[in-house]
């Protein structure tokens, strides 16, 4: 039973939208679908209700049981393509199929969860500018806007899907939402462990272009005949014959009464007096419900908001009172901001570097004024436009790419060009030059640069004076990290963490099983520490890789730890903020924050942004109005905090956050401010 939250239910046309999906649902026809039974868009909080399947998910069971052959492969996607079939037919896009929304039963697959996804994702798409669906199971279409997906988004889905079920992992890797999607748009899948005769079906739904995808007509007939017993181990059947026997006694039991209960923190609840013409059996065996279409909402080219948080009023509030927070001074200067995609914000010299993926704009410290916009000399037969790739030291960096060679390029803070290096090379074998993907990190003149390309991904080492590659070692995956500092470089690569010279390569030490998959880890140090944040922090010996301590360990992502000076400064999930002494991991302080805070977790989360004078945070504010806060770096105490309202706070879903001296610069998506960063 799928039950709207009454802020869902009230946004203006939404009711309709829901009648007219709940119509389409019950039009799905199909043995891979279960059916749906009966719905309300009337009632004061709508609701629709499909038939009870007792069996585990595809999540469940990959994790349970492990990931499934070719024949049960070819199994499930028989089952999912004819699902989707159905669903198309009847004028639906699922939006949001992956693991979760797929149920392995005794006699084959069914997909959950199509019945109101439309209507919900066009709602909170209004509202938010968001888009709805999973990251990691996502179309690129999807990414840009939920508006633009349609059937061919869901063979997208399709595509990872089956992935995931033949090796336990999605096509575009773990980690943060925001890097997720960045690749799911930009790289291409990752197909090693899926069997090769459905390698080329598959990388085929995975097509970037939604035209060149097959239709789910066209993906059943190239699968062929399938058993479902092929989905069948012995664990599964015993799991399924426990949930079949759990759900005779529900269908036995005496009626429940109805009561009304305080609305749950979940976008969907149970109604207080819902459906009393038929008894149904609740969709989730212990009674909660759960949304139909709505996975992690993901801001496109923004951090996704956290999806929990204490119950509230039933109006989007995060649940705590109304916080006290003293308001923050006026601005010294503020201008307005040209709309960027994705954007980043780097102070680079006496300039604040705004950039994305195709554009850089350079705004004056002092005044705020636009200095430059950045403009590339490229080397003939360079293919597309140059990619930049942000400010690390002393420069801002691009690529560009020519097929025969990859170039790193640099522009200094006055926006001239001061070099454009070829880095990577075509092969002997004729294949193509690697991509330079990132600018990863800068210790003096060594910039270390990560790639990728037909051989898989790499990082190199780059001599900004000369352009010469000092070094390069090939990675095992995507989620990768590098860090480097003083004479040494730090490298992460699949729960492996190396200690590299940083002009040789040459390995110093290694340490394994640092993290745990499917983690996406950020490093940091003050040359002597080397920390390593996660849903932990752990800290190892720069010199040796001697571990050394082990602090804030949690079950979510916490945010990445920032070092000034002899502290960490960090904050996890909740909302707490925590100094850690970078030699014993002992909490100097740790505060709760009154607002709430924001991470990602992602490649781009830099965490807070620390000086002598502030702690400086973006937040989630009461009402959903982001802003940040600003604690005091001695002992945790909140000085001010910024919370936009009414007019000033249209068009500004997320802050970025530089410091210069005592002035703290923050961006929202419209707008550049500059405030004294220490006023209490």
């Amino acid at each position: 039973l799928k039950v709207i939250r009454p802020e869902y239910a009230d946004a203006p046309n939404f009711r309709g939208r829901f009648r007219r999906e709940a119509a389409s649902a019950r039009r799905v026809s199909g043995f891979f679908t279960p059916p749906v039974l009966d719905a309300d868009a009337d009632a004061p909080q709508p609701w629709l209700a499909t038939a009870y399947v007792p069996a585990p998910s595809l999540h469940d069971v990959v994790s349970g049981f492990g990931v499934l052959s070719e024949a049960g492969l070819r199994a499930l996607g028989t089952g999912l393509a004819e699902a989707l079939l159905g669903i198309h037919e009847a004028g639906i896009v699922h939006r949001d199929l992956k693991p979760g929304n797929v149920l392995i039963a005794e006699d084959g697959p069914r997909v959950i969860d199509f019945g109101i996804s439309s209507a919900v994702d066009a709602t909170q798409v209004t509202r938010t500018g968001a888009v709805m669906g999973t990251p990691g199971f996502m179309a690129p279409e999807q990414i840009v806007s939920s508006r633009e997906a349609g059937a061919a988004a869901d063979i997208f889905s399709l595509g990872c899907v089956l992935v995931f079920a033949a090796t336990g992992r999605g096509p575009f890797g773990s980690g943060g939402a925001t890097e997720i999607l960045y690749r799911a748009i930009h790289h291409p899948p990752q197909l090693e462990g899926v069997p090769a005769a459905l390698s080329p079906l598959i990388a085929a739904c995975l097509d970037k272009d939604p035209a060149c995808r097959p239709p789910a007509a066209s993906v059943l007939t190239a699968l062929g005949a399938a058993d479902p017993a092929a989905l069948l181990t012995d664990g599964l059947r015993e799991d399924l014959a426990r949930r079949e026997a759990h759900a005779a006694v529900l269908a036995c039991a005496p009626p429940v009464p109805v009561v009304s209960l305080t609305p749950p923190v979940d976008p969907f609840a149970r109604a207080p007096g819902g459906p009393s013409r038929r008894r149904f059996l609740w969709i989730a065996a212990a009674g909660t419900t759960v949304a139909a279409g709505a996975g992690a909402a993901v801001l496109a080219g923004w951090p996704s908001k956290p999806a929990a948080a204490p119950a509230g009023d039933g109006t989007g509030s995060t649940g705590r009172p109304q916080p006290k927070v003293p308001a923050g001074p006026k601005p010294r200067w503020s201008v307005p901001l040209k709309k960027l995609t994705n954007g980043q914000l780097h102070l680079l010299g006496a300039v604040l570097v705004h950039w994305e993926q195709r554009r850089a704009i350079a705004y004056d410290t002092e005044t705020g004024k636009e200095r430059w916009t950045g403009s590339l000399r490229l080397p003939s037969g360079v293919s597309g436009d140059p990619k930049w790739l942000g400010v690390r030291g002393p420069a801002l960096f691009a690529s560009a790419w020519s097929g025969e060679r990859g170039y790193l390029v640099g522009v200094d803070a006055a926006g001239k060009q001061k070099f454009t290096h070829a880095v990577t090379e075509q092969g002997a074998d004729a294949q193509f030059a690697d991509f330079v993907e990132s600018i990863l990190s800068v210790a003096g003149s060594v910039a270390i640069v990560g790639t990728s390309g037909d051989q898989g991904y790499g990082v190199l080492a780059v001599h900004l004076g000369s352009g010469k590659v000092l070094w390069s070692r090939r990675v095992k995956g995507s989620d990768f990290q590098a860090h480097a500092r003083g004479s040494l470089c730090f490298l992460q690569d699949n729960g492996i963490l190396r200690g590299l010279g940083l002009r040789s390569g040459a390995e110093r030490w290694k340490v394994a099983d640092v993290i745990k998959p499917g983690a996406y880890p950020h490093l940091s140090t003050d040359e002597t520490t080397l920390l390593v944040t996660s849903t932990k922090v752990q800290a190892f010996r720069a010199a040796d890789g001697e571990k050394l301590w082990t602090a804030v360990n949690e079950t979510t992502t916490i945010s990445p730890a920032r070092v000034h000076g002899h502290r960490a400064y960090l904050h996890d999930g909740p909302g707490t903020v925590f100094a850690l002494d970078m030699r014993s991991g002992q909490q100097a302080w740790h505060t709760a924050s009154p607002i709430q805070l924001t991470t990602t977790g992602g490649a781009q989360d830099q965490g807070p942004l620390v000086s002598s004078s502030v702690v400086a945070i973006p937040t989630w504010a009461t009402g959903d109005t982001p802003g940040f806060i600003v604690l005091r770096p001695a002992d945790g105490k909140t000085l001010w905090a910024h919370q936009p309202s009414g007019d000033d706070a249209k068009g500004k879903s997320s802050w970025l956050l530089q410091m210069s001296g005592s002035t703290l610069f923050a961006a929202s998506e419209t707008t550049l401010y500059a405030f004294r960063s220490d006023t209490p």
